[in-house]
């Protein structure tokens, strides 16, 4: 089953239609900001979107089914919005150089029945045909440390952060088995990247659940390391949301996509730190002239939403409550126990740039229980 969504301006948000697939042609590398896509601004072409997964056993025996399919469908490339293992499974490494000043003993130690789970992510995106852009989840390092990890496995946060960059992010290289090149924000934040395709300009921002790592001291780990981590990166992170949107406007993009791993409209969940980013998003959407699209994981289910909204007491009709901020769309990606995958199609030649249509792995589908 695959269905379509075409993004239009409305606070309604975006129109569901049943449609034909779109297919793209094959891929082709990304072009660095302000350069030129050979293909043109009418170039049309498909982005693979996913992330959550695979999640304990359940996940892992349905992983392989997801990437047959995306490599099934002509990619140009995709992007995976983190977790790469779920929250309450050690975050298991080889033993590697640590800082003895962490505060967290490493209990998450790899052996023979319990494999380096950063290098098994690594291992599966290079079976993606396409390239593949990894942004970091929570589970994979702020929740490391939390005392409710299985068997008490704990591993230092900060520690887990810096293995999976030394993993993942030490060239301006892509994974999967034709990597492309991107733009790295630096060396402190190489998981922060850019790119360029056609009308769009992409963006990873390393924005995690468990708002935003700052930490509690105690079910989210030690508040000291985690509050002082979440304040250098959150100011890393709005600058290169900044830095985004200005060689956005230079290479005279039509839309935007950024992705990132926080579900950061969550009711569920404390979003006390996400507040900075909203705002960002907020002032640079407002000032931008075209499409802006943020896809998250985190939350495990396909969806589509408008939730930014100005600072507004009462709107534009009248009524109580702030206004819709109408070019900026919010998609959702699935996870955990829906072990499927999105694509969005880009089309300069489309007035709302980007149209999202969800794949439901035929595999995946569980057997469904009628009432009694």
């Amino acid at each position: 089953m695959r269905t379509k969504l075409s993004l239009g301006l409305t606070a309604a948000g975006a129109a569901l239609i049943l449609g034909v697939v779109l297919t793209a042609g094959g891929p082709s590398p990304a072009i660095a900001d302000g350069g030129h896509d050979d293909r043109g601004h009418g170039d049309t072409f498909d982005v693979g979107l996913f992330g959550d997964m695979p999640y304990g056993d359940y996940g892992r025996s349905h992983i392989g089914n997801v990437v047959a399919d995306m490599n099934a469908s002509h990619l140009a490339f995709s992007v995976f919005d983190g977790d790469i293992k779920n929250g309450s499974e050690p975050c298991y490494a080889d033993p590697h150089p640590t800082n003895p000043a962490n505060p967290t003993p490493d209990k998450a130690v790899a052996d023979a029945a319990h494999p380096d789970v950063y290098k098994d992510a690594k291992g599966l995106f290079g079976q993606f045909q396409a390239p593949v852009v990894y942004t970091p989840g929570d589970n994979e390092w702020t929740d490391c440390d939390r005392p409710s990890t299985v068997g008490g496995l704990v591993s230092d946060s900060s520690d887990r952060l810096a293995y999976l960059r030394s993993i993942f992010f030490t060239t301006n290289l892509s994974q999967g088995q034709r990597p492309m090149s991107v733009i790295q924000q630096s060396a402190a934040y190489p998981e922060n990247a850019r790119w360029t395709r056609g009308p769009v300009t992409f963006i990873t921002v390393n924005i995690p659940g468990s708002d935003n790592n700052f930490a509690d001291g105690g079910k989210n780990g030690p508040a000291e390391q985690g509050q002082a981590e979440y304040a250098a990166r959150n100011a890393a992170n709005l600058e290169w949301l900044r830095a985004g949107f200005a060689a956005a406007k230079a290479a005279r993009s039509k839309g935007i996509m950024i992705i990132t791993q926080a579900d950061m409209w969550d009711p569920t969940a404390v979003l006390t730190h996400y507040a900075d980013t909203k705002r960002e998003l907020f002032v640079q959407t407002t000032t931008f002239n075209g499409r802006v699209v943020l896809v998250n994981g985190d939350s495990h289910s396909f969806e589509t939403d408008k939730p930014l909204t100005d600072y507004a007491t009462t709107n534009a009709a009248g009524l109580a409550g702030p206004n819709v901020v109408e070019n900026f769309t919010r998609v959702t990606t699935f996870g955990e126990a829906q072990n499927h995958w999105v694509s969005a199609t880009i089309d300069a030649r489309d007035p709302n740039v980007f149209s999202f249509e969800q794949h439901l792995v035929t595999a995946n589908l569980p057997a469904y229980t009628p009432p009694a």
